[in-house]
């Protein structure tokens, strides 16, 4: 903010008065007056910074999906457990392929747990897990596969949070509000395993590729999480011809989706852990998805 001085001075002051050393009179004074300007407003140009100008577009020349890969996956539950023990149903909140959710639920129903407490009373309980799976991609193949170079006025956005999974009939089952529990339900006997199969899923990201032709970091826009390690593994096969621009080769980021199918080994539960300070209110609404736990 500036400061404009208005200075206010007689326009007929006596010589004399002044040669005197006379006081300065009230209306004599210097005053400061702060007065507001406006502010500009700037407005933010929609540019990609992941775009590169090119006089020849990259290509994919090789590149080699891979097949006995060993697979380390993680996947969240929220399970209902009874006063008993016993494992009524679940919602699962994250999966690591979406084909898994209602597999990973039925796997809990076979589970048996220290049930959650309020002192010494057992009360029926939500608790959220984090379940570890292994396993092993035994195949894998990709079809539809494109590389466009990134719009340059579309910066990329993160992918939207799938909408959650409803508790469908888990949701009118009583449970007690965790502030009033002791200690949480614990996992005395859960052991989860999935059996194998086909799963196909579509994959979207920004792959960044040198100027020797290589794949060398890329950021996953739409992507299953059991597909990252794979993902990482199959552009590190890639061979490319790289872009160019007057002549020389040049690195660049590239806009990529495919289509991917992978043949999964069956699944066993490594570790099973309850996420203490994570809370789940059941709703009977949310996704359309099966209903978890058969209600």
């Amino acid at each position: 903010m500036k400061r404009l001085l208005l200075t206010l001075v007689a326009l007929a002051v006596g010589a004399g008065a002044f040669a005197q050393g006379a006081a300065p009179r009230a209306w004599q004074q210097r005053l400061q007056v702060d007065v507001p300007l406006p502010v500009p407003v700037v407005a933010l140009e929609a540019a990609n910074p992941f775009v590169v100008a090119l006089d020849e577009p990259p290509k994919l020349v090789r590149a080699t999906p891979p097949r006995k890969m060993e697979i380390n996956l993680q996947a969240r539950v929220a399970a209902y457990v009874n006063a008993d023990g016993d494992c009524d149903g679940a919602v699962p909140l994250d999966s690591p392929f979406a084909a898994l959710a209602q597999p990973l639920v039925s796997g809990l129903n076979r589970g048996r747990f220290e049930p959650a407490r309020s002192n010494k009373t057992p009360e029926p309980s939500w608790v959220v897990l984090q379940i570890g799976l292994e396993g092993k991609i035994k195949e894998s193949a990709t079809s539809n596969q494109s590389l466009v170079m990134p719009s340059p006025a579309s910066p990329p956005s993160p992918p939207q949070a799938a909408p959650p999974y409803r508790a469908g009939r888990l949701a009118q089952l009583p449970a007690v509000d965790p502030s009033r529990l002791t200690t949480l339900a614990v996992p005395r006997r859960v052991r989860v395993r999935i059996s194998g199969g086909e799963i196909q899923s579509g994959v979207h990201a920004l792959v960044h590729l040198t100027a020797s032709g290589k794949c060398d970091r890329f950021v996953p826009l739409e992507v299953d999480s059991g597909l990252l390690s794979w993902l990482s593994a199959y552009f590190a096969t890639w061979q490319v011809t790289p872009g160019r621009r007057n002549g020389n080769p040049v690195a660049c980021w590239v806009d990529y989706s495919a289509k991917v199918v992978v043949k999964l080994s069956s699944l066993s539960s490594t570790t099973v852990t309850v996420l203490t300070g994570v809370p789940f209110t059941p709703s009977a609404a949310g996704s359309s998805a099966p209903t978890p736990g058969g209600g």
